[in-house]
């Protein structure tokens, strides 16, 4: 499977960039976790696929202190950050650590809920995206939700009121016209009824909305 790595200044930068690139991106986050508080006990292991620096984690485990969470990262400077922002927290006896990618972490690992989120728009073509949706189903528990923020472009274009967006956000006109060079460019992103397909051949139901701006969706998808 392809991997993406965010390196040097881009994982050292992510943290302070990441709100001018994707919007709503506190909330997603926010949504998550209050979706994720419906559907998990007090007692819960979560996966945390694509951990980046650890936004995830940190928001979960701070309100949910039952909670234990396995987080992987093919990316070693974006996980030098994560391992230190989570020591920082004092919450390394309940993270687990795996550099690499989902395939990479226990076989036998039957979590009660992974969280991947702006990961699959990365991942270039339908193999490499189902491989990686089967992999994070095989580690799951029988019934167990898949919480992802994905990039998924209505009819595959780029909308204009997206740049827009980063503008007012704070970005300038040499950012916003990278961002959307980029996103052209280097993006596999799938349109939502391509991805839907993906999740039901990997072994998932239908994708229930939690979140959505501009182009960004934020679906929680059951494992059967």
């Amino acid at each position: 499977m392809t991997r993406p790595l965010f390196s040097g200044a881009f994982a050292d930068t992510y943290e302070t960039r990441i709100d001018r690139l994707v919007p709503g991106y506190r909330l997603a986050h926010e949504l998550t976790l209050a979706r994720l508080s419906v559907l998990l006990p007090e007692q819960a292991t979560v996966l945390v696929a694509g951990a980046g620096t650890g936004t995830e984690i940190l928001i979960q485990a701070g309100h949910r202190p039952g909670w234990r969470f396995v987080a992987v990262e093919p990316s070693p400077d974006m996980l030098a950050i994560l391992k230190a922002r989570v020591a920082e927290a004092g919450l390394g006896d309940r993270v687990e650590i795996v550099e690499g990618v989902v395939e990479d972490a226990d076989a036998g690992l039957r979590a009660d809920a992974c969280i991947a989120h702006l990961v699959s728009h990365f991942i270039k073509g339908d193999a490499d995206k189902l491989a990686f949706l089967r992999a994070i189903a095989a580690r799951l528990a029988p019934g167990a939700s898949l919480l992802h923020l994905d990039y998924l472009p209505e009819r595959g274009t780029f909308d204009p009121a997206y740049r827009a967006w980063a503008l007012l956000a704070g970005q300038t006109d040499s950012e916003a016209a990278t961002m959307e060079k980029r996103i052209r460019g280097s993006w596999d992103a799938a349109e939502a009824a391509r991805l839907a397909g993906l999740l039901r051949t990997a072994g998932f139901g239908e994708p229930q909305p939690f979140f959505r701006a501009l182009d960004y969706h934020g679906l929680a998808s059951r494992r059967s």
